[in-house]
């Protein structure tokens, strides 16, 4: 065996190799936030206004476990409140779990969430929330063991 040929098989092992590769980054998903991220990006304005509003108030809103079933919490504030909700649950690990949950004409209440369609990861509530008089954007995250 000379250097050519030695040099020949470290060629042909670094090309399977990072053959390999390739074939294995081809077979991971990417889950983006959202597909259609550049619109939301361009109305994301509306989304900090939003925020500061909530900011206002005096409590948080939470997303929480209560005896074993899953619970959005609202601010004591807006409870009892006449509102519309749009709630999206988002699964940061996988987005084909994700789900949206919408309220007309809604007394502000604390909200218990489906927990069978909620599996084990980060699960992230974005609430828009709109009362008579102010808007708000809440996005209280809880981690599922």
């Amino acid at each position: 065996m000379n250097w050519g040929t030695g040099l020949a098989i470290v060629l042909g092992l670094f090309v399977l190799s990072m053959a390999y590769t390739m074939y294995l980054v081809t077979q991971q998903r990417y889950d983006l936030v959202t597909a259609d991220y550049y619109e939301k990006e361009l109305a994301y304005q509306e989304t900090i206004d939003r925020q500061e509003n909530a900011l206002a108030l005096s409590g948080k809103s939470a997303l929480k476990m209560v005896d074993g079933k899953i619970q959005l919490q609202f601010p004591q504030e807006l409870i009892g409140q006449t509102a519309q909700a749009h709630i999206e649950l988002y699964c940061q690990t996988d987005a084909r779990k994700d789900f949206t949950l919408k309220e007309e004409n809604w007394t502000v209440a604390h909200v218990h969430l489906p927990a069978q369609k909620m599996t084990t990861g980060k699960w992230i509530a974005k609430v828009k929330l709109d009362t008579q008089d102010q808007q708000y954007y809440f996005d209280p995250s809880l981690v599922i063991p």
